[in-house]
């Protein structure tokens, strides 16, 4: 219910503007996605978690009431004896369970922020992704539009220079091809459309009322961020994992030792007969335990050992991210600066595209060409602005990709 009733909110916005924008769907995505808001209460666990474990660092405190009657009928008193008392007491022992509740329920704190942000930038960079294909492919879409217009027009002229004997027959079903691919193409575009839209609403658990997405723009001169494994929330989470191994070990190699535990307690409790509560006893205990089981190298032995295989697996864990992360870290780098060559490429591809645009009109204006020489210089343009502007919005896609990699912000916000 409250999921729609935002969108009633947003929707006059939105449709004042008459176009999406990224800032908007990602805000209505981050407050309503459905994983993360399973993470949120994950983490609203793991810190109940971590308040019952403090509780179970306290001593216990037991209260009693008792009341009795003696049903005997010869008892010359009426029988009624009652007491009330306190009994606090607390144990320690070297392998304390509420101790390593306690330090367990801290590290499960930790990790359980960590994954939240980690949700959170991997639910952005997912939601940026899909704006990106979407945007790009409605992109296309109009170019390929403006493309079909110009072959059409080809095709056309081209059957009426035949008529006139100025073409052959191959010539014109070439250019009907081309009209055939044109439309092939957009219709294919499409459906690549529906499919983006799709997926990115979805993500941000919206309805789409078919409204265009705004631009966004593109930073080349965004310097590449340096590698800090230190700083990758999947390294910390894989960190935060070891700590947690390396205590069930100090627990586990607790376990060979003879079983030392120190007791407290203190009672105080009242009685007497019908209520009266005349007599007072108190009680202080101190008590030690030790004890040790003949067989208990042999049971704790094999716990001892998974407990070292689990610590070891997290190690190499921890290790191939570390080496898979610079890998990959280095694979996007690499690409980057390749896709940031192609622009520089794709932009003076598309600057001499327009200048011949300019000189095949005035030529045309002056009669010295034909207006089929024209379109297809207007085709060459559009097929230049088609691959600048893909490689542009590639470039912010490998950008976020290594924001995502190196647990930064997802567009320098999320």
């Amino acid at each position: 219910m409250k999921r729609y009733l935002l969108l009633l909110m947003l929707l006059p916005v939105l449709l004042a503007a008459q176009e999406y924008t990224i800032d908007q769907l990602m805000e209505n995505g981050l407050q309503h996605s459905y994983l993360l808001r399973k993470q949120n209460l994950n983490t609203e666990s793991a810190y109940s978690s971590l308040r019952s474990s403090k509780w179970n660092l306290l001593p216990n405190a037991d209260l009693s009431l008792d009341v009795s009657q003696d049903i005997d009928p010869i008892s010359p008193k009426s029988g009624l004896t009652s007491s009330a008392g306190v009994q606090i007491s607390k144990t320690i022992s070297l392998n304390d369970p509420a101790y390593f509740g306690y330090r367990q329920a801290l590290i499960d704190r930790d990790t359980a922020d960590l994954e939240m942000q980690q949700s959170r930038g991997a639910y952005a960079y997912q939601v940026v992704q899909a704006y990106l294909e979407a945007l790009s492919a409605s992109k296309r879409k109009s170019s390929l539009e403006e493309n079909l217009a110009i072959q059409t027009r080809v095709f056309e002229q081209s059957q009426v220079m035949l008529q006139l004997g100025k073409t052959t027959p191959f010539e014109v079903k070439q250019n009907e091809i081309a009209v055939m691919n044109s439309r092939i193409s957009i219709i294919q575009l499409e459906n690549s459309i529906r499919n983006s839209r799709a997926r990115l609403f979805s993500l941000v658990n919206m309805q789409d009322e078919g409204l265009p997405l705004a631009d966004i723009s593109v930073d080349l001169d965004k310097e590449i961020p340096s590698y800090n494994a230190d700083d990758m929330i999947q390294i910390k989470l894989l960190e935060k994992s070891l700590k947690k191994n390396d205590l069930n070990l100090t627990q586990s190699r607790l376990e060979y030792l003879p079983r030392l535990s120190l007791s407290y307690g203190l009672a105080r409790r009242v009685s007497g007969d019908d209520f009266n509560f005349d007599s007072y006893n108190t009680v202080h205990s101190v008590g030690m335990n030790l004890s040790y089981s003949l067989w208990n190298f042999f049971t704790n032995n094999e716990t001892n050992t998974r407990t070292k295989i689990a610590r070891q697996n997290t190690v190499l864990s921890l290790e191939d991210s570390r080496d898979q992360s610079r890998r990959s870290y280095d694979s996007a780098t690499q690409e980057l600066q390749y896709l940031l060559r192609l622009d520089d490429l794709y932009r003076e591809k598309l600057d001499q595209s327009t200048a011949q645009i300019r000189i095949a009109e005035e030529r045309y204006r002056l009669g010295l060409i034909q207006l089929l020489e024209l379109d297809k210089t207007r085709t060459e343009y559009i097929d230049a602005d088609i691959q600048y502007n893909s490689n542009r919005y590639q470039i912010i896609q490998k950008q976020e990709e290594i924001n995502n990699l190196l647990s930064r912000q997802i567009m320098g916000k999320w």
